[in-house]
């Protein structure tokens, strides 16, 4: 009897990992499909260089953005009280508020020679919006864990689809009725302010302020210093690799080439990023899980990494054969370049996507140093590559030299990942 019953708790315990992910993966789908079906109608209202303000503007955010709440976000689902979690939460986002704050001072000194040396003099308009835009990035980051920590995944689902669905609206009426350059940046600001207010609003943060004090947050902070001391700098690492080769694309050739790069990551990238983070969500989630009750996770990680590896042959091969002829039909002639580009990082792409939905395994496993070192090799590859194409001055060069890198220093942790799994006792 007792056999059976613990046959049956398996049994929902993989039928709820499984529900979690198509909940997240529902809502993600959902947003991938707005934002996809939109595209080839603003790819004709906003122009390469359009879009490469807004790439632009974007990696100036992420790159802030990420370290906003001072990682403090990842470790939300580790205290077994809500009450430490919660003054984990207020104390991240008192963090993100006090960044927020202290952008304006470089913005206000620097932020016009910083757009000058770039050749984006257009860009320094927008930079005063990068403060809000952080905050607001801050609070989702947080919530979105803490909703994790709840199991709110059908939350998280709809909150997707807020996002993407208004600033998708807001897109077309700019592009249609109200033309301006910026209008990819205040509708990205726009659709993460509202998504920041819904997952506020459905945390029940009124009753759960009575618990937050300044000495509890101070309290928990220093208890998991570990999170900003290690994690921090790995995950700055990693999304300095993400974002600095829109700078020095921009830098070294010019925004149309930004623009290019730019698009394919709002249409694959970006939404790549996001199922992944769906199903991280839910896979970090369970491995905690999973590695608290002392469960070894490599058949999980086995079975995941094959299943995505699987689902990705197919698309990625039409993409390799199709895709540079037919994106310039679906987004307009002045896009077939960008095509191009799609075809050259669709193996990476791939790749990145099938390990970093597993990569939470290094935070699970507190191999942070592993994290560190990954994301500085990966980082100076990115920058080596695009430097080494200049010099030749052969954009086309830097676009390879950085996919074929980036595919090879994401194998080697897929490999690792497996191998350390396989032999952990």
């Amino acid at each position: 009897m007792v056999k059976k019953e613990s046959k049956l708790r398996q049994f929902t315990k993989r039928y709820d990992f499984l529900k979690n992910v198509m909940v997240l993966l529902s809502g993600s789908s959902i947003a991938l499909l707005i934002s996809f079906l939109i595209t080839p109608v603003l790819t004709r209202f906003f122009s390469p260089e359009d879009f490469g303000l807004w790439g632009t503007y974007s990696a100036v955010v992420g790159i802030f953005t990420v370290i906003a709440c001072g990682r403090y976000e990842l470790a939300l689902l580790l205290p077994k009280k809500e009450k430490e979690a919660f003054n984990m939460f207020a104390g991240s986002l008192l963090i993100a508020i006090v960044l927020s704050v202290l952008l304006l001072f470089p913005i206000y000194f620097f932020g016009e020679y910083f757009c000058e040396k770039l050749g984006a003099s257009n860009l320094y308009q927008w930079l005063y919006l990068v403060p809000p835009a952080v905050l607001t990035g801050a609070i989702i980051q947080a919530a979105n864990y803490w909703h994790n920590r709840n199991k709110k995944f059908n939350v998280l689902s709809a909150g997707r689809i807020i996002q993407s669905s208004s600033t998708a609206a807001t897109n077309l009426a700019i592009g249609k009725f109200a033309y301006f350059g910026g209008g990819l940046i205040v509708s990205t600001i726009l659709g993460q302010a509202l998504l920041s207010i819904y997952y506020i609003v459905r945390m029940r943060i009124f009753s759960l302020w009575k618990y937050v004090s300044i000495s509890e947050i101070k309290t928990v902070l220093i208890k998991y210093r570990d999170f900003p001391l290690k994690s921090g700098a790995g995950i700055f690492l990693n999304i300095l690799k993400e974002q600095i080769p829109i700078f020095l694309l921009l830098y070294y050739f010019d925004a149309v080439i930004v623009g290019y790069y730019a698009l394919i990551i709002r249409l694959f990238n970006v939404p790549l990023s996001l199922v992944a983070g769906s199903i991280g969500q839910v896979y970090y989630q369970k491995a905690v899980e999973m590695n608290n009750d002392g469960k070894s996770l490599f058949i999980m990680y086995k079975k995941t990494t094959l299943r995505l590896l699987l689902v990705l042959v197919i698309p990625v091969a039409l993409v390799m054969i199709w895709g540079a002829s037919v994106f310039g039909f679906v987004f307009g002639a002045e896009w077939d370049e960008a095509g191009k580009f799609l075809v050259i990082f669709a193996v990476y792409y791939a790749l990145r996507f099938v390990i970093s939905s597993q990569s939470s395994l290094l935070l699970v496993f507190k191999k942070l140093g592993i994290e560190l070192s990954f994301n500085f090799v990966a980082l100076i590859l990115q920058v080596s590559s695009i430097i080494i194409g200049a010099l030749q001055n052969d954009y086309y060069l830097s676009l390879y030299l950085m996919s074929i890198s980036g595919s090879v220093i994401y194998a080697l942790l897929g490999i690792y990942l497996w191998v350390y799994l396989k032999t952990k006792k």
